[in-house]
């Protein structure tokens, strides 16, 4: 399908995310393993501030002497800022790994379930062996373009409150604010426009086997033909995403208001179930979103989508 319709493409996503709907609680897994791997530094930071605490009470501190006492004397040393923070770093190090691989195995197996063919190859498992490294940069690309475009909107917005006390002086007030909304509009659609070329880019070499830097041009590239179709493909996700989150919380609440009565341990099984629901909500947007942006970013490439993952074929269309 060549250049493809935004309701062509989430529609393809979808259909795919049907066919593959085992990923979903990969992602789910994958949420929660996040918090699990913090644990070593919030474990650490709390022993180290129990035990020094202990020591301020054993001096004969008040206990809260004690416990500003403990806080500055852990926090205050380099060892125990290092220690926490390698910890700290070290896990996210690892979660980002963890969903990299989860990434590159899903999309490869949503490009496979998209091609058409049967299900006949173990999609999931060469895509996390053979395409991990690609999807590992472009997602560190992706979150570099991100931040890049989080920083033009934050300074547009400091821009517009320091023209505040010009614009209160200046005669010409409403052309301020317009230029000040102008400025802040244009940003918020460059960041928009930068956070969907890194998750074009991560489409591509997950479900095509770019290389990182192919994968980034050609997926800048694709955006720039088509920023409307890929900025309203997100968006539709993202509403998408925000009706049933809403739609959730709001069932939830009428059962827990409905069980007002009843005592709390009734409640945690339905709470429980919310987060999980959450969870999965948000693997299934996620790889809703990045699939159809990987529809839309692949479309003026016949073939390229259904491309063989494994040895000298994981290289993509470059290869061939």
């Amino acid at each position: 399908m060549r250049d493809p319709s935004v309701g062509g493409a989430l529609g393809a996503g979808l259909r795919a995310l049907a066919r593959q709907a085992w990923l979903t609680p990969l992602g789910m897994a994958v949420a929660l393993a996040r918090g699990a791997l913090a644990l070593p530094a919030a474990v650490f930071a709390a022993a180290a501030s129990a035990l020094a605490f202990r020591a301020a009470l054993a001096s004969g501190r008040t206990p809260s002497e004690g416990v500003l006492l403990a806080f500055a004397g852990v926090w205050a040393s380099p060892r125990a800022r290092a220690i926490a923070l390698g910890l700290w770093l070290a896990g996210w190090l690892l979660w980002g790994a963890l969903r990299a691989a989860w990434i590159a195995g899903a999309l490869s197996a949503l490009g496979h379930a998209l091609s058409g063919r049967p299900g006949d190859q173990p999609a999931f498992a060469a895509g996390v062996a053979y395409r991990f490294d690609r999807v590992a940069v472009a997602a560190v690309a992706a979150l570099l373009l991100d931040v890049a475009g989080q920083a033009m909107v934050s300074a547009s917005a400091v821009a517009a409150v320091a023209l505040i006390p010009a614009a209160r002086a200046a005669s010409s007030r409403a052309a301020l604010a317009a230029v000040a909304a102008i400025a802040i509009l244009a940003s918020m659609f460059l960041a928009a426009s930068l956070s969907v070329v890194g998750d074009a880019a991560v489409a591509r070499a997950a479900m095509a086997g770019d290389p990182p830097g192919r994968a980034l041009a050609r997926a800048a590239w694709a955006v720039a033909r088509r920023p409307a179709a890929f900025l309203a493909a997100s968006l539709a996700v993202s509403l998408a995403t925000v009706l049933a989150a809403g739609s959730l919380e709001s069932l939830f609440g009428v059962m827990a208001s409905a069980a007002a009565g009843a005592p709390r341990a009734l409640l945690v099984a339905p709470q429980f179930l919310l987060g999980a629901l959450s969870a999965l909500l948000a693997a299934a947007a996620e790889l809703w979103r990045l699939s159809a942006v990987g529809v839309l970013a692949l479309g003026d490439e016949a073939g390229v989508t259904d491309a063989p993952v494994g040895g000298a074929a994981a290289a993509g269309p470059a290869s061939r």
